[in-house]
């Protein structure tokens, strides 16, 4: 069963618990979308994303391809054993996977959700380390796409900070937010020579 959390900014915020943080916070963000469009980051409520929020940033795009962390929780921070506001989200990647975040944030700026698969840097000190990134565009005052809601879900001991990811994959082919489904086309029709007189 699922509960509902009301707010005087949103209306009928599902409660997220109990799935993987991606799933959580993906169907969360999907809940606050209306008629295809992307969210308002005016319509985040804390308080809905429950135990995914220490796992969540919130950034603003400085660039179509350069994010800067303006809200960050402390297990995205574990990871540089620092507090990572103001900066680009681009400090935890190493410059390899750096690359395939900038063309994850392109598409963000044109209002494409995306989920990356990534993997830590090894070494002593530094162990296995697997997560998924999921990069969700939120709308400003004016509508356009320039902050992001982020989750990061991190599997494997962190060891050793600072940590940073040296690769980062697409995990599918982004879907945009706001792309309504395709159109039907009619028939084409053409005249068959040969028939009946």
């Amino acid at each position: 069963m699922t509960e509902r959390v009301t707010t005087p900014n949103t209306q009928s915020l599902p409660d997220i618990t109990g799935a993987d943080l991606v799933s959580q916070v993906t169907h969360y963000w999907d809940g606050l979308r209306c008629d295809g469009q992307i969210p308002a980051r005016d319509a985040i409520d804390a308080r809905a994303l429950g135990s995914a929020l220490p796992h969540v940033f919130l950034a603003e795009m400085v660039t179509s391809r350069v994010a800067r962390l303006r809200v960050c929780g402390h297990r995205v921070e574990d990871l540089l054993g620092m507090d990572m506001r103001g900066m680009p989200l681009s400090t935890l990647f190493t410059g390899a996977a750096r690359a395939d975040l900038t063309s994850a944030l392109a598409q963000v700026a044109r209002g494409v959700r995306v989920t990356l698969v990534l993997q830590g840097e090894t070494g002593f000190g530094l162990p296995a380390l697997d997560a998924r990134l999921a990069l969700l565009p939120l709308a400003d005052a004016a509508g356009l796409p320039t902050r992001v809601l982020g989750v990061l879900d991190v599997s494997g001991q962190i060891g050793r900070s600072p940590r940073r990811f040296v690769r980062a994959t697409p995990l599918a082919l982004p879907v945009a937010a706001d792309t309504p489904p395709p159109a039907r086309r009619a028939p084409v029709l053409r005249v068959i020579k040969g028939g009946r007189a």
